[in-house]
C-alpha cells in the first residue's frame, strides 16, 4: 500500500511539474499578444522616434539585478537594462525568453527602458 502511495505522489508531482514548464508568467501590464514586437535594434537607433512610447520587446533576460531592480535585455548581439517597477519580477533564470512592454525614455546619453509588463515566455526544446 505504502508503494502505491508513493507512486501516486510522484506521479501526480510529475504532472504538476510538467503543467508548469510550458506556460507563459505575466507580471506586471504586459501588451496584449496581438501587439506587434518592435526590433531592439530599432529603439537603439533612432530613440528619439520611440521617446515617450510604450513597445514590446521580445528577446532573452541575460542577467538581472540581485534585488530585482533591473535586468539586462538582449537580442542579438544587442543589449540594454531594463528597470523594473512594482511589481518586481521572480528572480528569473539567465537566458530565459522573456516579452517585456517597456517605456522608453531618451536621455541625453542613453535610452532608459522601463518595465510596464513582463511575460516569461516557455524555453523551446533543444535536442
Amino acid at each position: 500500500m505504502k508503494a502505491k502511495a508513493t507512486w501516486f505522489t510522484m506521479a501526480v508531482g510529475t504532472v504538476l511539474i510538467a503543467a508548469g514548464c510550458g506556460g507563459t508568467k505575466t507580471i506586471g501590464t504586459p501588451a496584449g499578444a496581438d501587439t506587434v514586437e518592435t526590433p531592439l535594434a530599432a529603439v537603439l537607433d533612432a530613440p528619439e522616434k520611440y521617446d515617450g512610447q510604450t513597445v514590446v520587446l521580445k528577446g532573452v533576460l541575460e542577467a538581472q539585478c540581485a534585488a530585482l531592480c533591473d535586468f539586462t535585455y538582449a537580442e542579438g548581439n544587442r543589449s540594454v537594462t531594463v528597470f523594473t517597477g512594482e511589481p518586481k519580477p521572480p528572480k528569473i533564470q539567465a537566458g530565459q525568453p522573456v516579452r517585456v512592454t517597456v517605456q522608453v525614455h531618451k536621455g541625453e546619453e542613453q535610452v532608459v527602458l522601463t518595465a510596464k509588463g513582463l511575460e516569461i515566455l516557455p524555453r523551446k526544446a533543444t535536442r
